[in-house]
């Protein structure tokens, strides 16, 4: 019984207080990855960028970016000043040659262009960005970041963060090497296929302390970076992607969605499944509501209301996720 309540208690210690994550490049059990580590077998092909403010707090600033071309964001990393700038709670969508698939270990790694405080070596200028991935270009799932940084007081342009209190927000490295990201620690759903991720996004976190402004770590912390910073190169500084697991290089077939076939769609009333060895078949709304579940093959759907849904189709021993729409 008194284990059971020391137990209990210890789980009511905020996490703040006790949770320590890797720490800097250069010190032992640091996650860092080089760009020239040979465990990268790619690197980002496309990009799209919405750049935002200067300072969000006093738009009439403008937009970042100028001298920072978006291109930058591909290929091999650059370092210092071969990045993009994506401003307050600005956005970059990179897509790739071959989609990241999930392997043992991290799947990918982002890249952007901190460096060291000369004073103290525990702490570096890191400029933060949540990180989240797509395997359909349009909807996308946040890794859960944390962030354990003081919120006592604003860090102001130049403050600096020690890496060993974030984790699963890029930029906890600096310039040449990589933050690395395990699509494990993405939550499941139907909506994302993690043998086939064709997108990730980086959303800059908005370091503001004032409520109205602030970003929130996954367990509803202020997360706290340089702000403001109300120059054309404020903001997340991306330089790179790169792939450590791809569908081109670990025996991934890129036509493994044929061993399954729907028809019709759009469907009306009952949907049938070609599946050789079918173990279930699910559907699930947009937001990832299963709708209902079977191990048949032919599906009665004659009750959901018109619209968009995802189906989710188990056979040996692999799953599949195909969209229908409902008529």
């Amino acid at each position: 019984m008194i284990k059971r309540i020391s137990i209990l208690l210890l789980a009511m210690v905020p996490v703040a207080l006790w949770a320590q994550f890797a720490p800097a490049q250069d010190k032992p059990g640091t996650t860092a990855m080089h760009a020239d580590s040979s465990a990268f077998v790619g690197w980002a092909t496309g990009v799209e960028v919405v750049h935002g403010p200067m300072n969000i707090a006093n738009p009439g600033l403008g937009v970042t970016g100028a001298n920072y071309p978006d291109e930058n964001a591909l290929g091999y990393p650059e370092g210092t000043f071969g990045v993009v700038c994506l401003g307050d709670g600005g956005m970059a969508t990179l897509t790739f040659a071959s989609p990241i698939c999930n392997g043992n270990g991290p799947d990918f790694a982002v890249f952007e262009n901190g460096f060291a405080n000369a004073v103290n070596p525990d702490s570096w200028a890191l400029e933060l960005a949540f990180v989240e991935v797509s395997s359909d270009g349009e909807h996308f799932f946040r890794f859960p970041a944390y962030s354990n940084t003081q919120t006592t007081t604003q860090l102001g342009n130049g403050g600096t963060i020690d890496p060993s209190q974030i984790h699963n927000l890029a930029s906890k490295y600096g310039a040449m090497y990589g933050t690395p990201f395990d699509l494990d620690e993405v939550e499941d759903t139907p909506l994302l296929d993690k043998s086939r991720v064709t997108h990730v996004r980086l959303v800059d976190v908005i370091g503001c302390l004032d409520s109205l402004y602030a970003t929130y770590d996954c367990q509803g912390h202020k997360i706290n970076d340089p702000w403001p910073t109300p120059f054309a190169s404020s903001g997340f500084d991306l330089d790179a992607v790169g792939v450590i697991h791809d569908v081109a290089h670990n025996d991934v077939p890129e036509n493994a969605e044929g061993a399954v076939a729907i028809y019709p769609n759009p469907v009306r009333d009952r949907l049938t499944v070609k599946a050789e060895n079918l173990q279930s078949v699910e559907v699930y709304n947009l937001v990832g509501q299963q709708i209902l579940t079977t191990k048949e093959a032919i599906v009665d759907l004659s009750d959901l209301t018109e619209g968009i849904y995802f189906v989710r189709i188990v056979c040996n021993g692999n799953m599949y996720t195909k969209r229908i729409v409902k008529q």
